[in-house]
């Protein structure tokens, strides 16, 4: 008997039998309505088993030896989907076979008829049709199952009522399915869905309570959680600003049942860069490729631009912007799919385009601080360089602001952690100041306020601020803001937590008040030194300068350095230098050495070539956070270079040799 929720679907079949078979049940070992041929039944075993193939080859010589076996075209669209990841031909196999099926048998098959094959093609459509982004198109081979078979798909039909935007129906469709206590797979899927809907919905709370309940909910009936049930309710935690939870549970679902999608490791690669947490965000992403190798082919590659997008993130904060755009590059013209995942699409291309922007923006700086090392006849190169990358971020900004005309998408976008803004990383946001303008973040900053009620978003908004009124010369309001940031944003928010301290320094400097803009100054040092170049700031101090000639070269080199605002206010630089040796260093308020660059002359060094590289060390060592890094590492990042003995497993069902 067909439930009162089937009249919410797009789509049924005019003519229904008059009593539904039971289909896939678990419990079921008959064979009945599977009749096939011995080949085509060792091809679809095969299949299943993971021979994919074996499986090809019999379903392709079975097909040459008989053009209308829709068990064929099964078996090889099949393949095509989960062994190989083409979708688009898996289809194609797939419509061929339920032609061919329904062509043979009429679009309602009897019991006496190999029923079974239809109602697994109907359930493989929809699935390869929902890896497409074909929504309504999953929505109608779903309705057509249900018309013809037991036991309704209820919960499934909830994700793809919410990516299609019918958040009520999919709220129906979930709760039906998380009430089938007697069906424990429809009960979690259900439960799950409701997590998403929830966030999707911008019900903050109610997502977090969903979220937790499909936890608990697992655990007492003693189902084995999953990695994506697990990395869900992390995000929930984030979305209210408990970072502890969120990476205690982060760390739990390493330990959980693999997961067709989500990597926790990429998720806490990208926490443990927010919270400045370098060496651990390092050993994160080292973990990430390892873990989506584990998948099977189909969703190997499902996040591949959320990779690009951790990895340059990490490198950008760690002063490897140009290591960095090899990842945003390719990102920004490889979209992944989105059917798996429940946000806006959109955002994910605002985020990389503004990793993007900045890590341009940052290797121009590189290269201006390079430029002061070199002969003066060197530097034009240098500089245009730097104007080159200045004029290509314009390219990543332009895309941005085409985002973000929409008004709901700009409003919600400085909403951290929610679904309007779910991966932004709040030390990114600022960026958003400079690509639309101070006058239209500060009117979107204002209607997102109003309508967010999270305890603990108001630091943020206050952090958004600053930067604003510092572009608008409102330095007294920039310097309220930011100290009022400070003190309210959560523990673990060091990178955004220093990137306000550096605008309260640049607030209280252009206000007069230089002892306070010093000793925010320091404190930018022991938290993110790296953010100086990302905001293109100067940092003010006054030169000591002792010994021979080279000292007084390498005073002059770095007086005029992008990165140094040389006066009569602001850290002590100390500059020490003889023909053999040398160092500058930055000293704080007691005295302390805060970072210094150092070097000693080789044989064929004379004055210049010694000041120069004391003056390179200093520009590497103060201005980005230290990380034992090669190369080799960056690259290994994501994957491409993983060598794996069974990597082909899938494919061939065995161990490659």
């Amino acid at each position: 008997m067909k439930r009162a929720w089937v009249a919410l679907l797009p789509l049924l079949l005019a003519a229904q039998p008059a009593s539904a078979q039971f289909a896939l049940d678990p419990a079921e070992t008959e064979s009945t309505g599977l009749d096939a041929t011995a080949s085509e039944s060792e091809a679809w075993q095969l299949a299943q088993s993971g021979n994919h193939i074996r499986a090809r080859e019999l379903a392709e010589t079975i097909r040459k030896k008989n053009a209308g076996s829709f068990v064929a075209h099964l078996v090889i669209g099949y393949v095509d989907h989960y062994a190989e990841a083409d979708s688009p031909r898996a289809l194609f196999h797939l419509e061929q076979a339920l032609w061919l099926f329904e062509r043979r048998y009429g679009l309602t098959p009897t019991p006496a008829q190999p029923w079974r094959w239809h109602a697994t093609l109907l359930k493989e459509l929809a699935n390869v049709h929902g890896t497409l982004e074909h929504y309504s198109a999953r929505l109608a081979f779903i309705a057509r199952f249900n018309a013809l078979y037991e036991p309704d798909m209820v919960a499934d039909r909830a994700w793809t009522l919410m990516k299609l935007g019918r958040y009520k129906e999919a709220r129906l469709a979930a709760n039906l399915g998380a009430a089938l206590s007697e069906r424990p797979s429809q009960r979690a899927i259900g439960l799950n869905a409701l997590c998403a809907i929830e966030f999707e919905a911008g019900n903050d709370g109610a997502s977090y309570q969903a979220c937790k309940h499909a936890i608990d909910d697992a655990r007492a009936g003693g189902l084995e959680l999953s990695a994506v049930d697990l990395t869900n309710f992390a995000e929930a935690s984030r979305s209210l600003f408990k970072l502890d939870e969120a990476e205690r549970v982060s760390l739990e679902a390493t330990e959980a049942d693999l997961s067709w999608y989500g990597n926790p490791w990429m998720e806490l690669s990208e926490l443990y860069t927010r919270e400045g947490r370098f060496a651990e965000a390092f050993s994160a992403l080292k973990r990430v490729a390892g873990y989506r190798a584990l998948r099977p082919p189909h969703v190997r590659d499902a996040d591949r631009n959320e990779t690009r997008r951790a990895i340059a993130a990490f490198l950008l904060v760690v002063g490897r912007a140009e290591a960095a755009l090899g990842y945003t590059s390719r990102a920004l013209v490889l979209p992944d799919r989105r059917s798996h995942n429940s946000r806006d699409a959109a955002q994910d291309n605002i985020v990389v385009a503004l990793l993007d922007r900045s890590a341009k923006q940052v290797l121009a700086e590189e290269r201006l601080e390079e430029a002061r090392t070199l002969p003066w006849y060197r530097r034009p190169r240098l500089w245009a360089e730097a104007l080159y990358l200045r004029l290509s971020a314009w390219s990543s900004s332009a895309l941005v602001q085409r985002l973000l005309r929409d008004e709901t998408r700009l409003a919600g976008i400085f909403r951290i952690g929610t679904s309007a803004s779910a991966i932004l990383p709040p030390w990114l946001a600022g960026e958003l100041v400079e690509v639309l303008g101070a006058g239209i973040v500060n009117e979107a900053l204002a209607r997102s306020r109003s309508r967010d009620k999270r305890p603990g978003a108001d630091a943020y908004y206050d952090a958004f601020g600053a930067e604003v009124a510092l572009h608008m010369g409102d330095n007294q309001r920039a310097l309220a803001l930011a100290q009022r940031a400070a003190t309210g944003l959560a523990s673990g928010e060091l990178l955004l937590r220093a990137r306000t301290l550096l605008l309260s320094a640049e607030a209280a400097r252009r206000s007069g008040q230089t002892a306070l803009a010093t000793q925010r100054y320091e404190e930018v040092f022991e938290a993110d030194p790296g953010v100086f170049r990302r905001l293109g700031l100067s940092l003010p101090v006054r030169l000591e300068v002792q010994g021979s000639a080279v000292a007084a070269r390498v005073a002059a080199l770095l007086g005029g350095s992008p990165r140094l605002d040389e006066g009569d206010t602001g850290l002590v630089l100390h500059i020490e230098a003889d023909r053999s040796s040398g160092s500058a260093c930055l000293v704080g308020a007691d005295r302390s050495a805060i970072a210094c660059g150092r070097a000693v002359a080789e044989a064929t060094d004379d004055g210049d070539a010694l000041a120069a590289r004391i003056v390179r060390d200093f520009h590497t060592k103060a201005f980005a956070p230290r990380i034992d890094m090669t190369q080799s590492d960056i690259n290994s990042l994501d994957g491409t270079n993983l060598v794996k003995d069974d990597a082909l497993q899938t494919l061939f069902g065995h161990s490659t040799p």
